[in-house]
């Protein structure tokens, strides 16, 4: 698809009939890191499980796609699941949530999210830092202070900028202001006399916290731990 329809942007094949190898070739199209699709209609498509896993596993590492339609489709509770994973739930680790998909902000359906955990509304501002630092405080905050204690905060309040005023970017704002204060109410050492100036050895080496968290099942590669380290 991609190398016939290079610009594509949308594509709706609302009531198509879609097997595997349909999912295939889409999946294709959203693994292509040249891909500008933003949206993509798959409404009352016969679509199964196996084509949900398919789709979501093609959208893991996905920066363009905004809107999946999906309703109407054949999926159980485990369909809908593997787009919570997606996303990132509450079972997922610190790394999980980092590189969960931060750009899908829809997926044209209601009742079945009720279902599952989806959370979505995570995804609604351009800033993806910020979304990403949301994300991991929200889910992981526990763990994190555990290990940073008042460390957490500073890495939190460099995601709170200005240079958005809408109103998802407004929300997202005031999930990390009330996380900055979950965090003072929770670390008793922020009124101790510790040192957060730049470049102190109090400084935060996020790959260092993760090794000693043991999150890792699978052994990182340095790459990803750079990324890791200078978005967090």
């Amino acid at each position: 698809i991609q190398r016939y329809c290079p610009h594509l942007e949308e594509l709706n094949l609302q009531d198509t009939t879609i097997g595997h190898r349909s999912c295939k070739a889409l999946a294709s199209l959203l693994r292509d890191p040249s891909s500008r699709l933003s949206s993509l209609d798959l409404w009352r498509c016969s679509m199964n499980d196996d084509c949900a896993l398919i789709l979501a596993d093609a959208l893991k590492d996905n920066k363009t796609l905004q809107f999946l339609s999906l309703g109407r489709n054949d999926f159980t509770v485990k369909g809908w699941k593997v787009f919570s994973a997606l996303l990132c739930n509450k079972s997922s680790t610190i790394v999980e949530t980092f590189t969960s998909n931060h750009t899908l902000e829809c997926l044209g359906v209601s009742d079945e999210l009720l279902l599952v955990d989806l959370p979505l509304g995570l995804n609604l501002s351009d800033d993806k830092r910020a979304v990403a630092m949301n994300k991991v405080v929200k889910f992981h905050q526990g763990e994190l202070l555990s290990i940073m204690g008042v460390k957490l905060l500073p890495n939190v309040m460099t995601c709170i900028g200005t240079k958005q005023k809408d109103s998802c970017h407004e929300r997202l704002r005031r999930d990390l202001l009330s996380a900055m204060f979950s965090i003072v109410r929770n670390t008793p050492a922020l009124f101790q006399n510790v040192s957060l100036n730049e470049g102190s050895q109090d400084s935060f080496d996020l790959a260092d916290v993760l090794g000693k968290m043991k999150l890792f099942r699978t052994e990182l590669d340095e790459g990803t731990i750079a990324d890791l380290t200078e978005t967090l």
